[in-house]
This record gives structure tokens, sequence and C-alpha cells, in this order.
């Protein structure tokens, strides 16, 4: 292919909870991105993501089982070549764009290394946007405490704000941070988006972070120390009752070390999707795109062992009427 028929690769990237997933499937509803090919990546044991994102039939592939930038890292070539192939052969629409949508725990950098320096997939792909989705409600924070949230903030070429919603206004020390940490990535909000879904992926109006080309630049943030995903098969549906015990005995458990809680649920014959990012755990109903998808539940922790997420597993089908567990109550 010559430069100008090379199809762009464009990173989807943001920590966990920061609203990925809503912020692709607002792309993918516009027929405009209908051209568009999607790979997620799932960190946890038992794949949710693509069933997630609305799409037409094959435009989802799946990266599971592992961190983009660290254990499928070398899938991940094999799968955008399969792509291609398959574009190349009709057995998948000729779509014009590949989006990596990465696990909230993925580095950027290693990524783009392998987009950019692999001379096969040169052939084929070029790099696009990088785009990272920032939570307002504490991304701060995030970016302080975790050096993948801090890479996916540095190295993004446009910077999308979410939650703004659920908060006051930014302050201008809050907007001095944002453009501190990354003085060259636009800067857009989610509700800029949602008028406008061409703003996510739109080419970036300023140059790449200074340093980029040099190998140095990637140099791989390590995972933060002790975090990992444990997953869950639930065999037997959950209570109302027991998802808010299950909740509260999770907070009470763990409390900052709880990063993520994420899974679909049956109860009473509905299937229902449960989102969790910190101690803030909601639930609602599922989407059709995750019908016939296996109940379970991931949780994402740090410093802690599965054997202590497990251990609350039987606050999930406590009896309706059943109050949620006190401190006293889990010791």
């Amino acid at each position: 292919m010559t430069p100008d028929e090379r199809i762009p690769v464009e990173i989807l990237s943001g920590f966990l909870g920061s609203g990925k997933t809503t912020l692709l499937n607002r792309m993918l509803a516009k027929g405009a991105f209908r051209d568009t090919a999607v790979v997620v990546n799932e960190l946890g044991e038992i794949a949710l993501d693509h069933l997630l994102v609305e799409s037409a039939p094959g435009q989802v592939a799946l990266l599971e089982g592992g961190c983009l930038c660290c254990a499928v890292i070398d899938s991940l070539p094999e799968t955008l070549l399969d792509l291609c192939r398959r574009r190349s052969a009709g057995e998948l629409p000729r779509f014009g764009r590949i989006v990596i949508e990465t696990t909230g725990l993925a580095d950027p950098g290693p990524i783009i290394e392998v987009i950019r320096r692999s001379p096969l997939l040169a052939h084929f792909l070029s790099l696009g946007v990088i785009v990272t989705a920032l939570d307002m409600l504490g991304g701060q924070a995030q970016v302080e405490r975790h050096p993948e949230a801090l890479r996916q903030l540095v190295l993004a070429d446009r910077l999308v704000l979410t939650k703004l919603d659920l908060r006051t206004p930014l302050s201008p020390e809050e907007c001095i941070w944002i453009a501190g940490a990354n003085p060259l990535a636009d800067v857009v909000t989610a509700a800029d988006v949602l008028t406008d879904p061409a703003l996510l992926l739109a080419p970036p109006r300023g140059p790449r972070l200074a340093g980029t080309d040099s190998p140095a630049a990637y140099s791989h943030a390590a995972h933060t120390h002790g975090v990992r995903a444990c997953s869950f098969r639930l065999n037997e549906p959950v209570t109302r009752a027991g998802l808010a015990a299950f909740a509260a005995a999770l907070e009470l458990s763990f409390g900052a070390d709880l990063l993520r809680c994420k899974g679909l649920v049956e109860t009473r014959g509905r299937l229902l999707l449960v989102q969790g990012v910190g101690t803030r755990l909601a639930v609602s109903e599922a989407p059709p795109s995750a019908a016939g998808g296996e109940p379970h539940l991931t949780v994402i922790v740090r410093q802690r062992g599965e054997d202590e997420i497990a251990a609350l597993l039987p606050w999930l089908h406590v009896p309706e009427g059943t109050m949620p567990p006190t401190r006293e109550g889990l010791q």
C-alpha cells in the first residue's frame, strides 16, 4: 500500500472506569463511523467489554486474558493483520480505520511502538490519533497514584474529559494541571463528543509530544504494584439485596484498594450490568448486545488476594430484605 492508502489505527485509552466504552458506542452509533473495525482488550479472565460495544456483526475483535501492553502484546500484530486479511478477502466490510480500546491498566507506549516499528504492519497500517478519556471525578488522584494513568495522559493527542455532568465546573487549578500534564493535547469534553462524534477521532490540531520518535519515550510504565483482576463465574442468580450487600462488603473490606468491579449478573430472570469505579457501584439493565453473556464479576484490586474477594461472594445471594453488612459483621 502507498502511505495514503494505509489504514489508520486509533488508540482509545483511559484509566479504569473513565468512560471509554461509552465514547466508543457514541462513535459507532453514527453512520459516518460504520467503516470502523474495533479491537477490544479485556483484562479479566472472562471477557465482557466486547459484548457492550454496539457494532455490526464481525466488527469487533477481542484480545482477552491480559493487558494489551503486557501479556497479549505479542498477539496484537496477528489480530491487526487478520483484520486486514479478512478485509481484503471480502469477509469483512472495507473498514477505513481500526480503533483499539485498551484496558484501563494499559500503557499505550508499547502499543504505539508495535504499530510504528513493525515493517509488516507499517505496510498496511499507520498510527492514528491517541485518545485518552480522563475521569474528572477522580482523574487527578488516579494520575498521581498510578503510573499507567500518567502514561495514558501524557501520550494522548486528544484528552476527553468525562463525568463533568456529575460535578461542579472545572476550577482554574484543574485547567492548569491538565495543560501542564500534556500541553500539546487537544482537550474536549464528553459533551462535545456527544454533539459532534467526529471530534473523537479527528486528526490532532497540534504536533505530537516532543521526543515521541525516540525509543526512550516509550519506556514501559510498570503496572502499579499489586494490582490484579480476579474473575468469578456466577452459577446462580443473585438478589437485589445481595447486590447491595456485596457492594457494601467490598467497600468495607477494601476501601481505596478497590479499583474496579464489572460484570453481568442474573436476577429474577433479568440480566443486569454491574459497573463500579472505586467504591461506587451502579447496576442497570444489560444492553441487548450482552444477551447470552455468561454471568460473572471481575474485581480489580490492589494489594489483595483472590481469596479475600471470593469470601465476599456469598453476600450476592442473601434473601431479599437482608440489610447490608456492617464492619463489625464482616469481622
